[in-house]
Parts: C-alpha cells; sequence; structure tokens
C-alpha cells in the first residue's frame, strides 16, 4: 500500500475506523438570538460580538461557548465588560441549550426576563450589580431548572411574591440589596419548593415582622443570611424571638445582625456543625452559651450577659 494512499485512508477513517464527524453547523435560531442580544445589550460595541463574524460559536465572540457538536450556544461569560442596555426574555427564550449565563458588574436595566417559554437547561444565573429594576411575576417559572441565582446589588424591586413554583436544583440564593420587601418570604423555607436550597442571602432589604418558628425546619439550609434589614420608618426590620433557628439542625453560618430581634440566644447545641453565629446589634438577652469552635458576635445587644425579662 503506497504512503500517500495510507495518508488518504487515516484522513478519511478516525483511529477508531470510524469516520470523523465534522462540527454542526451554529443553529440559525441560535445566531438570530445572539445578534438581537449583541445589539441590546452593546455587546457589539464592547466587546465586538458579531464585527468580525456572524456566527457567534466560530470563536470570535469573546465569552461564548458551544457545543459544536449540537451547534448551540450553552453559556455566555461577559462580566465586567461594559454592556448599556436591556437584556431581552424574547431573545433569551431562543437559546434553548443555555446552561450558563453570567452578565454580572454590567449596567443592563429595565425589568429582569421573563420569557414565553422556560429554559429548561439553564442552571446557573447571575446578574448581580447591574440596574434590572423590577422582578416581574412568573420570573421563576422561566428558570425552572437553575441551581444558582445571583441578583446582588440591583435596583430589582421584589415584593410580595404569592405564586412561586417548585425548583427542585436550586442550591443557592442570593439577592443581597435588591430592595426585596414585606414579611419573611417563607416560601425559601419551604422544602416541597426548594428541597436542595443550602444558601439564602437576603441582606441589606427592606424585610420586616417575626420570622415564624417553622421557618425552615428540616431544610437543607447551611449558609443563611437575612442580616440589616433597612428600616423605612413604617414597617421596621426583622424582630421576634430567634426561635426558627432551633428547628434549622443544618445550619453552619447564621447572620442576623442589625435587626431587632429580641429574648434569649438560641441554643445551637441541636445544630448538627454550626462556625458562625453573627446576631451583633440586636435587642438580644441572656447568657452566652455556645459550642467550642463557633465564632459568635453578640456586639451591640444591650442586654447581653443580662437576663432575659
Amino acid at each position: 500500500m503506497s504512503i500517500s494512499l495510507i495518508l488518504f485512508l487515516v484522513t478519511l477513517l478516525g483511529v477508531d475506523g470510524c469516520r470523523l464527524s465534522a462540527a454542526a453547523p451554529t443553529d440559525a435560531t441560535d445566531v438570530a438570538a445572539m445578534q438581537a442580544i449583541a445589539k441590546s445589550t452593546g455587546a457589539d460595541r464592547s466587546l465586538g460580538w458579531g464585527v468580525k463574524s456572524a456566527d457567534p460559536c466560530d470563536g470570535t465572540w469573546s465569552g461564548v461557548h458551544c457545543d459544536k457538536d449540537l451547534g448551540h450556544v450553552t453559556a455566555i461569560s461577559a462580566s465586567r465588560a461594559g454592556l448599556k442596555g436591556t437584556l431581552s426574555g424574547t431573545d433569551l427564550v431562543n437559546l434553548r441549550f443555555l446552561a450558563e449565563l453570567d452578565l454580572s458588574f454590567n449596567c443592563l436595566g429595565d425589568d429582569l426576563p421573563i420569557l414565553t417559554r422556560p429554559l429548561n437547561l439553564l442552571t446557573n444565573l447571575n446578574l448581580q450589580s447591574n440596574c434590572f429594576q423590577i422582578m416581574p411575576k412568573g420570573f421563576f417559572r422561566s428558570f425552572p431548572f437553575l441551581e444558582t441565582v445571583v441578583l446582588d446589588d440591583n435596583k430589582v424591586i421584589m415584593g410580595d411574591i404569592t405564586e412561586v413554583p417548585p425548583c427542585p436544583a436550586l442550591r443557592s440564593f442570593s439577592a443581597n440589596n435588591v430592595t426585596i420587601w414585606g414579611k419573611p418570604p417563607a416560601y425559601f423555607g419551604n422544602t416541597t419548593l426548594f428541597p436542595a436550597l443550602e444558601r439564602l442571602s437576603l441582606a441589606r432589604n427592606q424585610l420586616w415582622g417575626v420570622v415564624p418558628p417553622s421557618f425552615g425546619n428540616n431544610t437543607n439550609i447551611k449558609f443563611l443570611d437575612i442580616s440589616r434589614q433597612d428600616d423605612d420608618g413604617y414597617t421596621g426590620k426583622f424582630t421576634g424571638r430567634l426561635d426558627f433557628v432551633l428547628g434549622m439542625t443544618g445550619l453552619v453560618e447564621i447572620h442576623l445582625a442589625g435587626n431587632t430581634f429580641f429574648g434569649p440566644l438560641p441554643n445551637v447545641s441541636g445544630l448538627v456543625n454550626p462556625k458562625v453565629f453573627d446576631a451583633a446589634d440586636n435587642q438580644l438577652c441572656g447568657p452566652v452559651k455556645f459550642p467550642s469552635g463557633v465564632t459568635v458576635n453578640v456586639d451591640g445587644n444591650p442586654k447581653i450577659g443580662k437576663s432575659c425579662p
């Protein structure tokens, strides 16, 4: 067999004797959606999306990742990219294979996107530090299989949400400083709606009222931060006793500082592995008794060490 014939066969066949497959062409719907997103977010100007090529999967679109075998966009990473504009649900909904979306630390505004049909493959959503203003009803229904959500430091107004669909895979939800207002959002402590939730951060919002003793009972929540709610002069902050802590046996870190909780410090001996207890600047009372190895901050509680009424 001649050398030229051998080289031809090696080129034609894979090492296992199978024909090598070429990358699939990028799906036309993905191409149109990404071109629209490039314009609406300003990524065509700040990142040059679409300048060299209209194909988002040919390697010229910075931060865009694709499954070359399927020809679909699977991830967008454009943090700190100088984006200015809006993110339209009408465009986003057409990226059916999108699994990760990170547009954090930009200046995207208007409402958070709501989709006409859910993105069932999206697992990670990070929109931290933008200028989004409203979380529309149905937001959670647009992304039913999210695992992590970060919405910190937006102008989002997230009022009482009465209709929350199950999010079976959600492990981490962070919405610090986004103007969530109202009574404690009990649905986050519901194991039917959020059975996998491990991290919940709702600090520096406008939440107020008594956290029910049943909140979070038998959940998997390990990290809880509901510290430093903003008192608008009318509703106050979180208040009441810390009885709810006793039922959250998986808690490792507890951040409750800067509210108006009162009553005795909770007995955390029933928690499996407590490491941090921060309840500074409240109205708590009684002796400070925690297992060794727990970092405790109860500064700013004038009645600590004194008997409770």
